[in-house]
């Protein structure tokens, strides 16, 4: 074998299978033939051997350039094939979604986007709705069933004024700590079922109470209001101290719920003035026909999330959540 033909070889197996062409060689070895000149044998042999490591060096240069994209008319390798489409692998989002793996028990509740305004709620055996405007109850944009498989969840959507029945939706969850889930969406909805693929969303238990959502306390506040506008009563409250959910809705229906988003009492509701009155209906749970919780001098304040305490005027069901105070969740209408 050739001096040529051996630093061809040594050449295409450092450079990993990088063609050097022949006219590439030439135009190396002319260059050597040019700077070695005459001499002693010894010399020469010297300076072919540095010469021969700098055509080297020169075309792992080349091959470098080529490799890393320098030029982007450099056809690939024959029959190499086209490169594959990276995937994501199993360990994407790791450490995002580093926790335990979901458990109908563990998602079962209501749950809230942390800084959005989705409104979530998981129920035995396997439904679930959600809603943009805080509505779970009554009306919710989507609602359907779920489906756990190691961590995913999938949804199946049923219907819904948000118009996407029959689309799924699914995602990898975990639950890394009590009252927080993570969400990171594989194979998203469209329309207003839309989530964006890969977006991440860490969730917050609104029901049962997340130590956060537990922990709001505005008694302190000393900016509160008169509230005589119905509007803005419209969507889901937490009671201060966390166990129980008011839905309040835009059709004059309300929503009373507990534990794991259990109803303990459904009715209409009305506001005159500052007096906000729930009369409860004949499928309550807890209640009687007509009993009535009466909250007088509803008063409101807003130091970043809206809350509202009022006086209890009358409560006829004996209702335990009839004296609490209400903290809104912020939804996409508030």
């Amino acid at each position: 074998m050739s001096t040529e033909e051996r630093l061809a070889r040594d050449i295409e197996a450092v450079t990993r299978g990088v063609v050097v062409t022949e006219s590439d060689l030439r135009d190396a070895w002319a260059g050597i033939d040019d700077r070695i000149g005459s001499g002693r044998p010894d010399r020469r042999r010297t300076v072919v051997a540095a010469a021969a490591a700098a055509v080297i060096v020169f075309v792992l240069g080349v091959a470098a350039f080529l490799t890393l994209g320098g030029d982007d008319t450099a056809a690939p390798p024959a029959n190499a094939g086209p490169s594959p489409a990276p995937s994501p692998g199993i360990n994407d989002h790791a450490e995002f979604l580093a926790g335990e793996a979901p458990t109908p028990e563990g998602v079962q509740g209501i749950w809230r986007l942390d800084n959005g305004g989705v409104l979530m709620r998981f129920a035995p055996p396997n439904l679930v709705s959600f809603d943009r405007e805080g509505r779970l109850f009554e009306g919710p944009g989507a609602q359907g069933r779920y489906l756990i498989q190691g961590d995913r969840i999938i949804i199946s959507v049923d219907g819904g004024p948000y118009a996407c029945g029959g689309q799924q939706i699914a995602m990898r969850a975990s639950l890394p700590k009590t009252g927080e889930m993570r969400f990171v969406y594989t194979q998203p909805g469209t329309g207003k079922c839309y989530a964006a693929m890969d977006e991440r969303w860490v969730m917050e238990q609104v029901l049962p109470a997340s130590p956060i959502i537990a922990s709001y306390d505005n008694s302190q506040a000393d900016d509160w209001l008169p509230l005589n506008d119905e509007r803005a009563l419209h969507g889901t409250w937490f009671a201060e101290g966390g166990g129980y959910v008011l839905e309040l809705g835009r059709g004059g229906v309300y929503h009373v719920v507990t534990g794991s988003g259990e109803q303990v009492d459904y009715g209409g509701w009305e506001l005159e003035g500052s007096q906000l009155t729930l009369t409860s209906w004949p499928d309550s749970v807890e209640c009687s026909t007509n009993d009535r919780l009466v909250l007088g001098a509803l008063e409101y304040t807003s130091p970043g999330t809206t809350a509202i305490r009022s006086v209890v005027r009358e409560n006829t069901c004996g209702g335990e959540w009839a004296d609490k105070a209400w903290v809104l969740v912020p939804d996409e209408g508030n």
